[in-house]
Formats: structure tokens, sequence, C-alpha cells
């Protein structure tokens, strides 16, 4: 089946991007293209006009600057898997690049796509909340920075307005004695999670855990931290009984639905595990002398 007719439009500057979005009548916006494609070929989607961003270079970068890991709105799965920045300062980014579906999705599909999206079994949303991450999106009123913890409202929905075009995600930079990690749960490869959870700690001088940060994935309407476990890890120092406390928090703070994949306590169960091993992860590569937890 091939897609509805519609207008297409190749912007190939922001501020060009920008104005076609406030004055077209409820343009869609391209960029990697591996979700919307598929609904236009099947008719799922049938768009009167869409806005390709892929022209605009000066959106396509990954790198540091000024105290941010920034992603722009080009930047495609595959090149945060392939980045050595990325694979040496970033062990949560290294950890789900390479998860992301497959291969041909990860060539073309875009990180801040995947945020845009807003899928709750997408895994982006997930490594921005746990890394107090944020959205940049410019408008016709300028740009505006968007905390992860505000973007994401129902599956599919966010607080992005209809004329703003998102330009990059950002996370700050790690501290001096920081690690994360992700660990995911599906059923084969190209699938979305079953379950996931990012983890980020920063620890001190001695080992106790300034930040915990605990990100998850397809277990709610949206991609949601677990709260109550950040708390109860933040001022202790790392150990596989406190870990297993986390991962128990995490899985009561969590809200899966039942499927055909599995039962909403299956799911809570894998929340539980997923947990453990992450902040295990994130507690190894925060540069503890000695691994105290176990997966």
């Amino acid at each position: 089946m091939k897609s509805a007719p519609f207008e297409h439009h190749e912007p190939t500057t922001v501020d060009e991007a920008v104005s076609l979005l406030e004055s077209l009548d409820g343009p869609t916006i391209l960029s990697g293209g591996q979700s919307l494609v598929p609904m236009l070929r099947f008719r799922l989607a049938n768009p009167d006009v869409v806005v390709d961003i892929n022209g605009i270079d000066s959106l396509d970068y990954l790198h540091e600057e000024d105290g941010y890991l920034r992603i722009g709105a080009l930047a495609r799965h595959a090149d945060v898997e392939d980045s050595s920045l990325i694979d040496e300062t970033y062990g949560s980014f290294a950890d789900v690049a390479p998860l992301v579906a497959d291969p041909q999705v990860r060539n073309r599909g875009t990180v801040v796509g995947s945020v845009a999206q807003a899928d709750p079994k997408g895994d982006w949303g997930s490594i921005l909340l746990a890394h107090d991450g944020e959205v940049i999106a410019r408008g016709p009123d300028g740009e505006r920075t968007i905390p992860a913890d505000e973007f994401f409202l129902l599956p599919y929905d966010t607080t992005l307005d209809d004329t703003e075009l998102i330009t990059e995600v950002r996370v700050p930079t790690p501290a001096p004695r920081e690690g994360s990690a992700y660990h995911k749960l599906k059923r084969k490869t190209g699938d979305y999670a079953m379950a996931g959870v990012a983890a980020r700690l920063v620890l001190d001088d001695d080992d106790v855990i300034e930040t915990a940060r605990l990100g998850m994935t397809a277990v709610d309407i949206t991609n949601a931290r677990a709260t109550d476990a950040e708390a109860h890890l933040e001022g202790e120092r790392p150990s596989s009984e406190l870990f297993e406390e986390a991962g128990g928090l995490a899985a009561e703070e969590s809200n899966p639905e039942s499927d055909e994949h599995g039962d909403a306590g299956y799911k809570e169960r894998m929340v539980d595990v997923l947990a453990q091993r992450a902040l295990g992860d994130a507690a190894e590569r925060a540069g503890l002398v000695k691994r105290r937890v176990s997966q």
C-alpha cells in the first residue's frame, strides 16, 4: 500500500522550519521517519503536510559543549552507538544505543525523534530522566528549555507546542565520580522494551551516594522516574542489599499493564531485577575501588 498524497516541504534552516510550522495547517515533522514512514505506508497516519527537516545540516551533531552533552535533532541512534565519547564517558547512552530496534532503524532513526514521539516503550526518554536532561525547542517566540521531568504528558503527547521544533536534547556532562547504566528486557531483536531501567549514581569521596536517578521504560503511561527509590539510595553507600531495597521500591512505583508479553506482576518483578543490575553497573562505573554489589 502507498501513502495518501501529502504536501512536502524541505526547509534548510531552523528558522525556515519554524516559519513553516507556524504558517501551515497541522504539519507533521519528518526526521528519521522510522515510525512515521511505516504509518504512512499503511495509512495509519494521513497528514496533509509533511515538513522534512533532513536538509537542516546544522542539526546534525553530537558533542560536548558548555557543560552539556548535546544531541542535535538529526543525530542518529547509530551516531551514539559509534561515538568514542559516548563509549568512554556516558555508560547508559552506550548501553541503550545498540538495543534500539535493529541496525536499519538505528542508521536512520534519530534520538530526538524518539523523544518527540513520547512512546512510553521508547528507551531515550528514560535516559533523559535519569540524567536530568532537557529538551531544547525553537518556536516563533524563540528558544525554550523544557526539563525532561516536564516534557512527557501522556503516551505520544508532550508539552511541545504545535509550532515548536525540537532542535536538541542535552544532559549535563558527568561529575568526577558519576556512573550510569541501562538494562532492558525485550522478547527479540527489534522489539520495544517489555521493561527497562536507566540508573545514574554520583558518589562522593567516601563512596556515599550524593545523587541517584532511576528512569523506567514501558511500565507506566510515560517514561517515569522512581523517586522513592532515588530518595532511599541518596546518603547511603552502595551495596547489594541497598540496591535490592531500591529495586523493590522501583517496582512498587511502576504501573505496568498486563498484555500478551506478560502480566503486570511479572513486569514489576522485572523492574526490580533490572533496577538492581543497572544500579550495580552504575556504581562500578562511578569508580568504586571495590565492587560491592552483585547482579
